[in-house]
């Protein structure tokens, strides 16, 4: 076994209790380490990207919510690279190659996937407040009030993955299916309202091109925003290091669509809106 023996003890799974994250409690190939590295260099050079992008592209819009959207996507970006960089940079650090050529948990510190959850709960709300801004919905007022109800279940679901996590048991895995289910309780609600935004938008554009695209900010909802519940799952669906590769690219390409790729298309949107408007002020 290559793995320290302070991070065997931190991945015993006899007592039921809070353990590592699945990552310190197996051995990877050399294949298997490298590629779970650069999925985390992918992730967050995409975000170093997006923020020069959302910079570039701030001032091709008018108006103040769609400036603020850009403003947004850029602290979205910001905090999601020092995240990711963070992120590749301990798994780096903390695994060691042995004489065996298998990588193991050196026993430093542990690998954490608890951070992305701590991040997350900064853009999750960010990312949500774009959508209700440049929908152009009317955010309703008390209980009713659309950037409170997407902000509040978003950050439940987010806090309630994060305990799941602590529980990472493939043996005893309760805490971690109830605390992710009840979390994806709280998503599908959260996704509601994202759709009724996403309705209200399509009726309100004025242009062909905003209501298409914000059709594939629709789907990368549903399809992308979805996705993350089976890395979080994935120590009862694969507890191997196949498994961690799996997550790990899971996280990477759900991060990259549901941040960059939709802060892309929402700026792009806030061109098209902004212009027609700026031609209607000029026929008037």
């Amino acid at each position: 076994m290559s793995i320290a023996a302070s991070v065997v003890a931190a991945c015993a799974k006899d007592g039921g209790a809070a353990i590592a994250n699945m990552e310190n409690c197996l051995e990877y190939s050399p294949l298997q380490f490298e590629l779970v590295g650069h999925a985390l260099v992918i992730g967050y050079a995409a975000q170093a990207a997006g923020f020069i992008y959302f910079a570039m592209t701030m001032n091709m819009t008018k108006g103040r919510n769609y400036r603020l959207s850009s403003i947004y996507g850029m602290i979205v970006m910001a905090s999601a690279f020092i995240l990711l960089y963070n992120q590749w940079k301990a798994w780096e650090e903390n695994f060691s190659l042995t004489d065996s050529g298998v990588y193991g948990a050196a026993g430093k510190t542990l690998f954490s996937n608890g951070y992305r959850y701590l991040n997350w709960s900064i853009d999750v709300p960010l990312l949500l407040l774009q959508l209700v801004l440049v929908s152009g919905i009317d955010v309703g007022s008390g209980t009713f009030n659309k950037n409170l109800q997407v902000t509040s279940s978003g950050l439940i679901m987010i806090y309630l993955g994060y305990v799941g996590q602590f529980f990472e048991n493939d043996k005893k895995a309760g805490p971690l299916i109830i605390f992710g289910v009840i979390g994806c309780v709280f998503y599908i609600f959260m996704l509601i309202v994202v759709l009724q935004c996403l309705s209200h938008a399509k009726t309100s554009f004025k242009t062909d091109i905003a209501k298409d695209k914000m059709n594939l900010v629709k789907w990368i909802f549903i399809i992308f925003w979805t996705i993350y519940p089976i890395s979080y799952f994935m120590p009862v669906i694969s507890y191997s290091a196949e498994g961690v590769v799996i997550r790990q690219f899971i996280y990477t390409i759900a991060d990259v669509v549901s941040k960059v790729i939709y802060g892309i298309i929402l700026t792009q949107i806030c061109m098209a809106e902004s212009d027609a408007a700026g031609d209607e002020a000029k026929d008037v």
